[in-house]
């Protein structure tokens, strides 16, 4: 199974490997995500075909407007001091764009640490918001209606981050701080605010940003399996806002199964990544 946290140690020096991945075809708390919150009721939730899928609610006798919530944490400690990071995961919901102007946070991912480390994404059915500080404005970005997007945030120590929406940057800049700190910590879910909604989850994933044209994409210091199933995702476009295949924009996340730099993921990178692939870890 490849949604696992991959921290498996190979050799008599072991290498760690330095992304985590969660693939939507288990629940995150039987891989190490603490589910929130702990009290209350977290409405519906199911796996299907890759997915995890959540449904809140309004629970009989609850006042309102807020409901079920079903939210997972993960600490991210062994990260500290890294000098990039990247946080990128695939999801669809049918919560309505008015909430973001009323400030709610139906469906978000928020990477937080200390007080000037904050990149919060809030997801509606037909835009999304980023805020970073409750004194930045924050950046409201439509999106296609009905479908699912990628979401991708990039930071750069304390040099610069980027926001991308299906590979395009929809916003940069510098950071108020480096990122991830000592306190830092990834939070992901879905909570209902003032109406019923359904949220979906392919994948969340996390960690160091692979080296460009490694073929290493959690940068274990080897090719392996566990990196052909990333390779194959770039290589293809079986999930629509990865952009995989010739002539296509594979988009920031497939940057390590570019060999050639011409932007696409093609046969021709295929065959680089053959002649570094060892199968399993030497």
């Amino acid at each position: 199974m490849l949604s696992a946290l991959f921290l498996d140690f190979y050799g008599a020096d072991p290498i760690v490997a330095q992304v985590v991945t969660f693939e939507g075809n288990s629940f995150p708390e039987t891989e190490g995500w603490q589910r929130l919150p702990e009290s209350d009721p977290h409405g519906e939730r199911a796996l299907e075909g890759g997915w995890l899928v959540q449904s809140v609610g309004l629970p009989e006798g609850w006042p309102g407007p807020t409901g079920d919530g079903d939210i997972y944490r993960m600490e991210l400690t062994q990260f500290t001091g890294v000098e990039s990071f990247f946080v990128e995961w695939r999801a669809i919901t049918d919560n309505p764009s008015w909430l973001i102007e009323s400030w709610q946070t139906p469906a978000a991912v928020a990477a937080g640490g200390n007080a000037a480390s904050l990149y919060h994404t809030v997801m509606t059915d037909s835009a999304a918001a980023f805020l970073r500080d409750i004194s930045i404005p924050r950046v409201i970005v439509p999106v296609t209606v009905e479908s699912a997007h990628v979401y991708r945030v990039e930071v750069f120590s304390g040099a610069y981050y980027f926001w991308y929406i299906d590979g395009l940057v929809v916003n940069n800049g510098t950071p108020e701080g480096p990122y991830p700190d000592a306190n830092a910590s990834l939070v992901w879910g879905a909570r209902r605010e003032y109406v019923d909604a359904t949220t979906a989850w392919d994948y969340v994933r996390y960690g160091v940003i692979p080296q460009d044209a490694s073929g290493d994409y959690d940068s274990d210091g080897a090719v392996t399996r566990d990196d052909f199933y990333f390779f194959h995702e770039c290589l293809t476009n079986d999930r629509p806002g990865i952009n995989g295949g010739p002539e296509n924009n594979a988009g920031p996340g497939c940057r390590f199964a570019d060999f050639d730099g011409d932007g696409d993921v093609d046969l021709l990178d295929f065959a680089e990544f053959q002649n570094l692939y060892v199968g399993d870890h030497p």
